[in-house]
């Protein structure tokens, strides 16, 4: 067992507590801004990735993305100008939790080819197999010792969060930068 936190739209919070969880629910994904609609195959790879990795299946839904830090909301970046959110301090267990390097994921979300070789993919097959690097924290960690200019910084992924695991909530409201 693990302290997470997560923000989300206040929307997102108010379905949870009617059905008893949390979940990636696509009506508050990024997807319903048309101008990121191209980022859900990356995100079905990712739902895959996640359904594959820890057995459990997702529903059809997304995962949660979580940190272990929690957000400072007051900077601003995390919602639309003016929308209201919570930021969820939550409790759970390990094997429900998939670790992802931040930085390697933009790779699979704007589909680069995750190498430092100097080279494209051959083929779809190979540009997917690149990004799983992002999972293996030892790859992650050597390319670290490799080019010490370079950092790593973990997200985390979970299938649903139920309410019994959520330690507190803290509404905000989104003023930006």
């Amino acid at each position: 067992m693990a302290i997470y936190y997560t923000y989300q739209h206040a929307g997102a919070w108010e379905a949870a507590n009617a059905c008893g969880y949390l979940f990636g629910d696509p009506n508050f994904g990024i997807f319903q801004d048309e101008d990121y609609a191209y980022h859900r195959p990356a995100y079905d790879w990712l739902a895959g990735q996640y359904e594959q990795r820890t057995k459990i299946s997702l529903r059809g839904n997304y995962p949660v993305w979580l940190s272990k830090t929690k957000p400072d909301v007051a900077r601003g970046g995390y919602l639309e100008l003016g929308e209201p959110g919570v930021v969820l301090t939550v409790e759970l267990p390990d094997s429900h939790v998939l670790a992802v390097e931040g930085g390697y994921w933009t790779f699979a979300l704007n589909r680069y080819f995750l190498s430092f070789e100097d080279r494209e993919a051959e083929s779809e097959e190979e540009l997917k197999q690149s990004w799983e690097k992002m999972f293996d924290r030892d790859w992650c960690e050597s390319i670290v010792n490799e080019y010490p200019g370079t950092n790593t910084k973990y997200h985390y992924l979970v299938d649903r969060i139920y309410l019994e695991q959520v330690l507190d909530v803290t509404t905000f409201i989104e003023e930006g930068v």
